[in-house]
């Protein structure tokens, strides 16, 4: 397939390239993008206003006893920037390392959990934010998992009672690209978070870098050789069969690379080499380890690419068909960059149009480049609008589950592997699934009553 034709393919999706389970399901008339930024040090000119629906602020800080505070100190000019442009902000946190440490100290015991629900709701109301985005990375243990979603069962009650019904968003991440909550987490049915939520935002990259033994893409779009289960598709297939909603699942995006070095030996011409374990640099702007972002690899002075797809002296640029990903290779240091780039994320975007999913991610908005990655998820809101508007009538929503839809991804994982993988689960999954009524009429009610207690008492 010629390289020009990858990003023109979403410019010119029609109704008839899309499922009719799809379009049927009116998903496609109201596409949500969620960017993810800091919470502070972000000029607002490098946020791209006009394509998002809601900007993540990544993170508010949260302390043990479940007090949340921004980082900052006052995020306020920010989030009223987004409101003039008519976007919704969004208080994350959590994240990776102490972050995420911290939310499962707060979830330890009810009482710093609702102190937790609280709180958020205070700083809802104090700073006129949109909802709240839990990035817990990731829940070690069951009772962790049972601990997060009374903790998002209170967040809904108390927003609900707070500011009426539906007013504040609510979003999870999702880490595991196995469909589960946390990788040394047994499967689980996934519906009762998703019927909660409003979003779950797939962490969909990731999948390999520095700390793999062999260098490949960041972000996959199909599984690579002899590692079923990690890529783009596969994950959105693990989450869907696990029970989450395709109405209420939010693919990610990312707008870096990850790195490694190889070895000099396994210089074969694919991208699949050993990693020599010496620590890659990072990026000449972002100085990221381990990663370079799209600013880094388009810096005119350092960077690695002259345009979006032409590599500077010294680097070498191809495309695998394998991944249909883009990647680097340094002549001389052998750093490798596995990442995404405008006909890649175009890749994606088709898929999760075709997929019927509610929307896109990214990770992170000012790591753009001249517009230039944007221009793909402006080009997939531009495309929902066209399809409905082409169809000319509203869509029904007594559509066929769109689980139900087969996947020709090819991904690497068949059918039977992932059935296999979920029949691991099934005994487990009942007994949970009970667990969580269960916690809704005594442990989840009992935080609901105590966070909106504490709701009430800050209003």
């Amino acid at each position: 397939m010629a390289l020009a034709s990858i990003a023109t393919r979403l410019s010119n999706l029609q109704p008839s390239d899309v499922p009719g389970a799809v379009l049927n399901s009116g998903v496609l008339e109201n596409p949500v993008v969620f960017g993810y930024t800091f919470e502070s040090g972000i000029d607002p000119k490098s946020i791209p206003w006009g394509s998002l629906t809601h900007l993540l602020l990544a993170f508010f800080n949260v302390d043990a006893a479940g007090t949340v505070a921004p980082s900052s100190g006052n995020p306020g000019a920010l989030i009223s920037i987004a409101h003039k442009n008519g976007v919704k902000a969004i208080a994350s946190i959590g994240g990776s390392g102490s972050g995420s440490t911290a939310i499962a100290m707060a979830l330890g015991s009810n009482l710093t959990s609702a102190a937790l629900v609280g709180s958020l709701v205070d700083n809802v109301k104090k700073y006129s934010l949109d909802g709240v985005d839990f990035d817990f990375e990731f829940p070690e243990t069951t009772q962790q998992v049972q601990s997060l979603y009374n903790a998002l069962n209170g967040t809904r009650s108390a927003f609900d009672a707070t500011f009426g019904r539906g007013a504040k968003t609510l979003t999870m991440t999702l880490f595991s690209s196995k469909g589960q909550f946390g990788p040394n987490v047994p499967k689980m049915d996934a519906r009762p978070f998703s019927d909660i939520v409003d979003y779950g935002l797939l962490m969909s990259y990731d999948y390999f870098g520095s700390f793999s033994p062999v260098s490949a893409p960041n972000s996959p779009f199909y599984d690579i050789p002899g590692y079923p289960g990690l890529s783009f598709t596969s994950s959105i297939t693990a989450w869907l069969r696990s029970g989450w909603d395709a109405k209420k699942l939010v693919a990610g995006l990312p707008y870096y690379g990850r790195t490694a070095t190889v070895q000099a030996q396994s210089l074969t011409g694919t991208q699949f080499m050993p990693n020599s374990g010496a620590a890659p640099p990072g990026g000449p702007i972002s100085k990221i380890s381990g990663a370079w972002t799209w600013t880094d690899l388009r810096d005119p002075t350092n960077g690695a690419l002259r345009s979006p797809s032409v590599a500077q002296q010294g680097w070498q640029r191809h495309w695998d068909p394998t991944t249909e990903t883009p990647w680097l290779l340094h002549n001389t240091s052998l750093t490798y960059i596995g990442y995404d780039d405008v006909d890649s994320l175009a890749i994606k975007a088709n898929h999760i149009i075709t997929r019927g999913l509610v929307g896109v991610m990214v990770w992170m908005v000012q790591y753009d480049y001249a517009n230039e990655l944007n221009t793909v998820v402006g080009n997939y809101t531009m495309a929902c609008e066209r399809i409905v508007k082409q169809l000319g009538s509203s869509q029904s929503s007594t559509a066929p589950e769109l689980e139900s839809l087969t996947d020709d991804d090819s991904s690497g994982s068949s059918d039977d592997e992932l059935s296999s993988n979920d029949s691991k689960g099934t005994s487990f999954q009942n007994g949970v699934a009970s667990q969580y009524s269960k916690a809704s009429d005594v442990g989840g009610l009992l935080l609901s009553l105590l966070a909106y207690v504490l709701a009430l008492a800050l209003w």
